[in-house]
């Protein structure tokens, strides 16, 4: 997005006008772009996720959580969209105890090294697939393992109170393989039992949102496998449980927006990963795709996000970590990607769409949401960028701005 000031000017009056023209004002949706905020993950900031080419590492790939954040610090300073970033308690404990030796107090160090940073820590999560969990976490049929999981889960909650968001994002690893392998009644009766117990012993103020899973690592069944699991279980639970939905995690040709309707329609909080699949749970960067712009519409009509009442809002979170692309380039991208798509959200022509569904104008009603999509809102974006001081294109100014090079050569593997 390379724009002279006088082409960016140009660009933006123009836009302004045609926007106009179907009621729209410009500088409600800059000024939305302009709060728009995403949390990013500490996973895609380190090795994690190159493990098929044998011993294969990222260039600059952080070394520690310290340098997670150090990586984090330099995405919000390009974007200023990403001032939070999730966890995984397993994989981010600043002591590097061992699993059933983190303590809740050792993340202080963190949430005080995030600050000096301009940063926060954002949601958190339990790490349900580490060393002995291969068999099941919270329904497995060990009781020890069982037991394990659901302190490891209580310490991720003492965290999300002390030291985050006050939010838990659950995703268990829990299925099987064979027809068999496993009762299925059982492995639901225990999973119940341990999200009850989890429930009943989590701070008040902290909500939980699970995520669901089609299938991976079990082939078989998933105990979370769609978002009637998760949302039934939430719904068990109590109000401070909800259901996180991950773009990755459904079989193709699922109508994601349905879901997002769904979910807002009868009230269940609600939270997002965000990421593009091909061909399973890939986790590519986002793109501006018709599908995330469909979904922000849902979500934009559906006041989830910048409401001004933020209970209402639903929790953003980008989570991707494939093998080989440049992993900063990667999540800047999925940043200007997502503000892109939600631009266009905010785009649309409500008064004439709401008049064509009305009178079951079904070509008309579609092609006005096309006539959004279709826009380019990239001139409002470069000037709320460039308003708050921002570079117009913030993958083009991190290739420019030497980091990389710097952490290459900092982060050497031996």
């Amino acid at each position: 997005m390379k724009y002279s000031k006088l082409e960016l000017t140009k660009k933006y009056d123009l836009l302004e006008k045609d926007l106009a023209e179907k009621g729209i004002d410009i500088e409600q949706v800059k000024d939305k772009i302009s709060k728009f905020t995403v949390e990013i993950p500490s996973w895609i900031f380190g090795a994690f996720g190159g493990g098929r080419f044998s011993g294969y590492v990222p260039p600059g790939a952080a070394r520690n959580v310290f340098e997670k954040f150090n990586d984090a610090a330099i995405v919000n300073k390009l974007t200023g969209a990403t001032p939070k970033v999730s966890i995984h308690l397993g994989w981010d404990d600043p002591d590097r105890a061992p699993f059933d030796e983190i303590e809740a107090d050792s993340f202080k160090k963190l949430r005080d090294y995030a600050q000096s940073l301009g940063l926060g820590i954002g949601t958190v999560s339990p790490t349900y697939f580490l060393e002995g969990t291969h068999y099941g976490s919270l329904s497995a049929y060990n009781e020890k393992t069982r037991r394990r999981l659901i302190e490891h889960t209580l310490v991720a909650a003492e965290v999300a109170e002390k030291y985050a968001t006050k939010i838990l994002t659950l995703w268990l690893p829990d299925g099987s393989l064979y027809p068999g392998q496993v009762d299925l009644r059982t492995a639901e009766r225990n999973l119940q039992n341990s999200l009850k117990e989890i429930y009943s012993r989590t701070p008040e103020s902290v909500k939980m949102l699970i995520e669901y899973k089609l299938f991976e690592p079990g082939t078989y069944h998933t105990v979370i496998s769609d978002v009637s699991v998760a949302w039934t279980l939430a719904k068990s639970l109590g109000e401070r449980a909800g259901v996180i939905i991950d773009l990755g995690h459904h079989p193709h040709g699922t109508n994601i927006e349905h879901i997002v309707a769904r979910l807002i329609e009868n009230r269940i909080r609600g939270g997002f990963h965000f990421n593009v699949r091909y061909a399973a749970d890939d986790d590519h960067a986002v793109e501006p795709n018709i599908q995330v712009f469909r979904i922000f519409h849902e979500l934009a009509t559906g006041n989830v996000i910048d409401n001004p009442d933020r209970e209402k809002n639903w929790t953003y979170v980008i989570d991707q970590c494939s093998s080989l692309e440049n992993r900063i380039h990667a999540v800047l991208h999925s940043v200007d990607s997502l503000t892109v798509s939600y631009a266009k959200a905010l785009c649309v022509d409500e008064e004439r769409l709401r008049k064509y569904q009305s009178s079951n104008e079904i070509i008309l009603a579609n092609r006005t949401l096309l006539d959004a999509f279709l826009t380019d809102v990239r001139p409002i974006i470069c000037m709320a960028r460039l308003e708050k001081g921002l570079p117009a294109d913030p993958v083009e100014a991190y290739v420019e701005s030497g980091y990389q090079k710097k952490i290459n050569e900092e982060r050497k593997q031996p």
